[in-house]
C-alpha cells in the first residue's frame, strides 16, 4: 500500500518486533529439543537410573517426564507472554 507521496510506508517497528519474535521461538525450541532429547538419551543409555524408585511407585523416568512436559508448559507461557507484549507495543506504535 503506498501513501501519498506514491512511496512505501515504514513499518513502525514490526519488523523488528518479527525478527524478536522469531528469535525467542528459535531459542524456545532449541532449549526444549535439547531438554527432550536429553530425556531421550537418558533413556536409552541409563535405563536402570530411569527405573530406579525414588518415592512409593515413583521412579525417576516419571519424574523427568513430568519435568519435560512442565518445561514445555513454562516455555509455551513465556512465548505467549513475549507475543503479547510485543503486539501489544505493535498497537500503541499504530
Amino acid at each position: 500500500m503506498a501513501s501519498k507521496d506514491g512511496l512505501r510506508p515504514r513499518a513502525s517497528g514490526s519488523i523488528e518486533a518479527a525478527r524478536r519474535q522469531r528469535r525467542i521461538s528459535w531459542t524456545m525450541a532449541l532449549i526444549l529439543a535439547f531438554i527432550y532429547f536429553g530425556y531421550l538419551f537418558l533413556i536409552i543409555f541409563a535405563p536402570q537410573a530411569m527405573a530406579a524408585f525414588v518415592g512409593g511407585n515413583l521412579t525417576a523416568g516419571l519424574l523427568l517426564g513430568a519435568g519435560v512436559i512442565f518445561a514445555a508448559l513454562i516455555l509455551a507461557t513465556y512465548y505467549v507472554a513475549q507475543a503479547n507484549r510485543n503486539d501489544a507495543g505493535d498497537a500503541r506504535r499504530s
